[in-house]
């Protein structure tokens, strides 16, 4: 059974979520949605760029 990855959405950066058009903060697009109770897990590179990506939102504030 294939695994399917969670990614990061950052809402400032992109306001609105469009499955398959917007992009996590890892680089990848989020992909559709899967329906169903599959196995899951958190994206390792968005759990790597979530601390600097975040870093970077308060710089600019």
């Amino acid at each position: 059974m294939k695994v399917a990855d969670m990614h990061f959405h950052c809402p400032d950066c992109h306001p609105q979520l469009v499955r398959g058009q917007t992009p996590a903060i890892c680089g990848q697009t989020i992909p559709p949605a899967i329906v169903g109770n599959g196995p899951v897990r958190k994206c390792a590179g968005c759990k790597r760029a979530r601390r600097k990506h975040a870093a970077g939102h308060k710089a600019r504030a």
